[in-house]
């Protein structure tokens, strides 16, 4: 889901789009419309329902309301407008034009709105991407309950609507086998891939060297034919996992990750989280100043909400429905020693997958993203 916004065609975009006086500069996957006197043109997935079947009440919005990840561009009055969902999952770069590949000095964080003018000034309106808040402690089996309900929900809405093949990548991590779990449970029709793919399109030549800064697409998957890939991403985030926000949290609690590295040597996360790179950002941490814990919450949720991971590619729409400011919200919730479990063994990740599909969390790896991830997948597929 690249796109530019300017006036004129890149060479490095296989699509351009001519807006009134912008030229829109895409990546394959895009369609257009008319409604009215508004030209649209728009790519992703809404959890709830078809995305185009919303255009009509994404055009009438004044702040993000649906759960997805797309981008409406809508040229009225020769203004662009750049709709996206509540929590976009894509960065805005502002400089010689406006565009989502190459970080320019200005960046639209994902609580903007963002209005182009015809000589490609930028208008910016903040609204309330984070919602209400709160740090009243929750029962663990009523966490377990309330991700479970959001989880089920906005996972069976996409697989009433969706008509695109679905393909499912079973990393060996437990965000995308928590996503599996789901599929199984609600019978869902997927092909189970035993293997990496890439298919190389103009895009991908022309800017794989930029798509690769993201750590993200260095190992993603694409297919030229249009496609649904599931993810497990942002599942380290939003779960509750994340190296900086969740060593954060717990010196809100007066501990850290590496004090319980030492006391959980053989924790699912202990080779991930000893990382040169993560003990890096734990010593950073040393020197951080406390604060309140509502004024915590909020930059916990800042932080999650601005990481940017997946904003499809091509013809592949990646669908993340792990991506979810109010399951983490839960998780932020959950008394302390089970937000320690979650942290350093991802308990109540593993626990929704037994709740789902009984055995399952035997397939995921004995150690996050180190050694042979792969190989309890054999019971699976031997």
């Amino acid at each position: 889901m690249f796109f530019h916004v300017g006036h004129d065609p890149l060479e490095n975009f296989p699509c351009h789009w001519k807006l009134g006086k912008f030229c829109i500069n895409t990546d394959a996957g895009w369609q257009q419309t008319i409604l009215g006197d508004s030209t649209v043109l728009y790519k992703g997935y809404a959890d709830a329902a078809p995305l185009e079947s919303l255009i009509p009440t994404i055009l009438d919005q004044t702040v993000p309301q649906h759960i997805g990840n797309f981008c409406v561009l809508v040229l009225a009055d020769d203004t662009l407008k750049i709709q996206t969902d509540l929590y976009r999952r894509y960065p805005i770069y502002i400089g010689h034009g406006i565009n989502n590949l190459v970080p320019w000095p200005r960046t639209a964080w994902s609580d903007s709105t963002i209005t182009v003018n015809s000589d490609l000034g930028v208008i910016e309106n903040k609204f309330n991407v984070i919602g209400a808040t709160t740090d009243l402690e929750i029962p663990y089996a009523h966490a377990l309950d309330q991700v479970d309900r959001i989880l089920y929900k906005k996972i069976q809405q996409f697989l009433e609507h969706n008509t695109k093949p679905l393909k499912v990548f079973l990393s060996g991590g437990v965000d995308t086998m928590l996503v599996y779990s789901y599929l199984m449970r609600l019978g869902a029709d997927f092909e189970l891939l035993e293997c990496s793919h890439l298919d190389h399109d103009y895009f991908w030549r022309m800017n794989s060297h930029l798509i690769e800064k993201y750590w993200a697409y260095k190992q993603i998957h694409h297919w030229r034919d249009p496609c649904v890939l599931a993810s497990g991403a942002p599942g380290d985030e939003f779960m509750l996992r994340s190296p900086t926000t969740a060593d954060l949290y717990l010196r809100s609690k007066n501990s850290s990750i590496p004090d319980l590295l030492l006391a959980r040597p053989d924790c699912l996360h202990h080779a991930y989280f000893s990382q040169t790179k993560h003990q890096q950002i734990f010593q950073e941490h040393d020197d951080i100043s406390t604060v309140d814990t509502s004024t915590l919450i909020r930059d916990l949720c800042n932080i999650v909400v601005n990481d940017w991971q997946h904003w499809h590619l091509g013809n592949t729409l990646t669908w993340t429905p792990l991506r979810d400011l109010e399951i983490f919200k839960i998780m932020l919730r959950l008394p302390f020693e089970h937000a320690v479990d979650q942290i350093m063994d991802s308990r109540f990740s593993l626990d929704l997958i037994e709740r789902n599909c009984a055995g399952a969390s035997r397939l995921v790896s004995d150690q996050k993203n180190t050694g042979a991830v792969l190989k309890n997948l054999n019971r699976l597929f031997c």
